[in-house]
Parts: structure tokens; C-alpha cells; sequence
């Protein structure tokens, strides 16, 4: 009976933590597509992705003795991308305020995703949605990009950024409500442009 990607993942990562850097490097390499695409999400990119991703797997190396297992590798690996991103950007604190979303949305006049080629709309919608992300205050951002790129549990979401389930769960609920709000307000512009 062969082992789950995840048991496999354990084992690399226990040796890794051994000090085996052939494990880690296995193991990093294994993840590494999953790794460049999100990177990609964040900047749209590819030099910067693929230099923002070398940094992430330098820095899960340092890190790797302070790895405590509460959340899936990836999980982890991709606080670290976060955080790499965060701070190439100085976006520690940083907001875009709504009324510039807007303004971008009008100026830029996003087309839905069934005029022009599917790809064409594709890259519209990719770009309104990483807009209105940036639009969120960090704390919603964080478990929005941690829940649905990550794919990391509530549980832990809560473990990696050291708060209750319940304060996951209603910052996630306030950041959905709000990029509903966002997504309606835009498909107005969208409307009154047309």
C-alpha cells in the first residue's frame, strides 16, 4: 500500500528537518509548481514570480526548525510566499481604498469574460478579483488568500496566524460579504458603461 502525497510530504519534511537537503530540495521541488503559480497571481510576473519563489524556498530552509506541523506544508510554504511578496511590496499595511478600485474599474472598462476571447476576459477577471483583494484590509486578505489559494483548513488558518477558529471564520465571512459588495458595485460600472 503506497503511502498519500501528504504522508510523502511528512516523510521529506522530518528529513529535511534532520538537516537533509536533499529531502528538502525533493520536496521543494515537488511543490515548486504550485508555488510559481501562486507567485504569479501575486505579481503577473514570471521573473519576478520565479525570483519571489527562490526567496520563499531560501527562507522555508531558515525557518524549517520552526516549522511546528500545525498546518499542511503548502500551507506554510505559502505564509512564507505571502509574506515574501508582502514585504518586496511594503504592503504591511497598506490599503488601496475603494473609491480607487472603482475608479479603475471605470477607467479601465473590465469586459466580462463572454466578450472578446476567453482568455482576453480570463485576465480582465483575474485582475479585478487581485484588485479588490488588495482593497480588503490585510487581515481579511490574509485568510482569503490562506482559505481558497492555499487551500488551508479554518483550523488551520487559525494556527498559522495564531488566532481563534471563530475570528477565522467571521473574517472570512466579513471578507466575502465585502468582495460581494465589490464584485456588484463593479458589475454596475460595468452596466452604466455600456
Amino acid at each position: 500500500m503506497s503511502s498519500s502525497p501528504v504522508d510523502h510530504q511528512a516523510d521529506l519534511l522530518a528529513l529535511a528537518r534532520a538537516g537533509d537537503l536533499a529531502a528538502f530540495s525533493q520536496l521543494m521541488e515537488e511543490l515548486q509548481p504550485r508555488l510559481l503559480g501562486q507567485a504569479l497571481a501575486f505579481c503577473s510576473d514570471s521573473q519576478r514570480a520565479q525570483d519571489l519563489v527562490q526567496e520563499t524556498m531560501i527562507a522555508a530552509w531558515k525557518s524549517l526548525p520552526r516549522f511546528d506541523g500545525s498546518c499542511r506544508v503548502f500551507t506554510w510554504l505559502y505564509v512564507i510566499l505571502l509574506r515574501q511578496h508582502q514585504r518586496a511590496l511594503g504592503w504591511f499595511s497598506r490599503r488601496l481604498p475603494l473609491a480607487t478600485l472603482e475608479q479603475q474599474a471605470a477607467a479601465q472598462r473590465f469586459e466580462p469574460a463572454t466578450s472578446g476571447g476567453p482568455e482576453e476576459g480570463g485576465v480582465a477577471e483575474a485582475e479585478l478579483l487581485r484588485a479588490m483583494l488588495t482593497a480588503l484590509p490585510a487581515r481579511h486578505r490574509e485568510v482569503v488568500r490562506l482559505r481558497f489559494y492555499a487551500d488551508a483548513s479554518e483550523t488551520e488558518i487559525a494556527a498559522v496566524l495564531g488566532i481563534p477558529p471563530g475570528t477565522v471564520k467571521s473574517r472570512l465571512h466579513s471578507a466575502l460579504t465585502k468582495l460581494r459588495r465589490m464584485k456588484e458595485k463593479v458589475n454596475r460600472l460595468r452596466g452604466a458603461a455600456h
